[in-house]
């Protein structure tokens, strides 16, 4: 079994560059956490499925993400937060949008934070490690 002190955080977007973006950001911000990436919410939920099914892999510590194809963030998080063994996951909703509308119904389905998508990758760098800092302790 992983070691309790290590962190996972898992992404879920359908841009693979945005993945890459984001597992540069946080190596760079020097957080110490394993970082996976799925590209949409039918993979994040079975994902989620065979890791919380199973003693030796280790359910993430933070999960990323809104718009993907087949299941978007908001559905999955619907499914997420009423699962009495996900339900501690905080969920970060990162996404382009900005849309006052997805902040709402996204924080009132039980996401615990919305972000906005840096435009640079210094802006990527330090997001990540605000992120580490508050959500991965």
């Amino acid at each position: 079994m992983a070691d309790s002190s290590h962190k996972t955080v898992l992404m879920a977007d359908d841009d693979p560059e945005d993945c890459m973006l984001a597992s540069h950001a946080f190596a760079e911000s020097g957080a110490k956490v394993s970082f996976s990436c799925v590209l949409d919410g039918v993979e994040l939920m079975d994902y989620l499925t065979d890791h919380s099914s199973s003693e030796a892999k280790r359910l993430p510590d933070l999960l990323l993400g809104l718009n993907m194809p087949r299941k978007n963030g908001r559905q999955a998080l619907i499914e997420i937060k009423p699962e009495p063994s996900l339900q501690h996951i905080p969920i970060v909703i990162l996404t382009t949008s900005a849309d006052q509308n997805n902040v709402d119904r996204t924080l009132k389905a039980g996401a615990e934070s919305f972000i906005t998508k840096p435009a640079t990758s210094d802006e990527w760098v330090e997001m990540m490690k605000s992120l580490a800092e508050r959500w991965l302790r």
